[in-house]
């Protein structure tokens, strides 16, 4: 069995409205980083630089992933086979592991923080930690879909 995301499962959906949507979301993308780019330049505040500098790197990564559904729809379905899974799933259960270890040790951290900009820091990295979490166990969701038994 392979995982596939394919015009076929998409019956029903406005195909074209999703991919113009998706393009759409793209040009505000580009125009976040842009922006975050010269908010950079106008201040020496490293707080506020951080801040601009995360929003503009999530900016370019959110236009890479509409990219790859963008050309999932127009050109290559995306799959995932049993082969694929299985020769990296030793790899992706160690990363979850670090992931796991890296949630507690931001959320200690956090928890032991007092004061107000770190926490607010920290608060964002354990939620970004989680994020990859939760990527990771979409990956588990697959390996189950692609082998039921396992």
């Amino acid at each position: 069995m392979t995982v596939t995301s394919s015009k076929k499962e998409k019956a029903g959906e406005d195909l074209p409205q999703l991919i113009s949507t998706l393009r759409r979301w793209q040009e505000i993308e580009d125009a976040s980083v842009k922006g975050c780019s010269e908010v950079m330049e106008k201040t020496e505040n490293p707080f506020v630089r951080l801040v601009m500098e995360i929003i503009r790197q999530d900016s370019v990564m959110h236009k890479k992933v509409q990219q790859v559904m963008i050309d999932s729809l127009e050109k290559q379905a995306i799959t995932l086979t049993p082969e694929e899974l299985g020769d990296i799933w030793e790899s992706i259960e160690r990363h979850a592991e670090m992931e796991k270890e890296t949630i507690a040790l931001a959320d200690k951290a956090r928890r032991n923080c007092r004061l107000f900009v770190l926490r607010h820091l920290l608060t964002y990295l354990v939620e970004d930690e989680q994020k990859h979490d939760r990527l990771l166990a979409q990956l588990e969701d697959f390996k189950r879909g692609i082998y039921p038994y396992a």
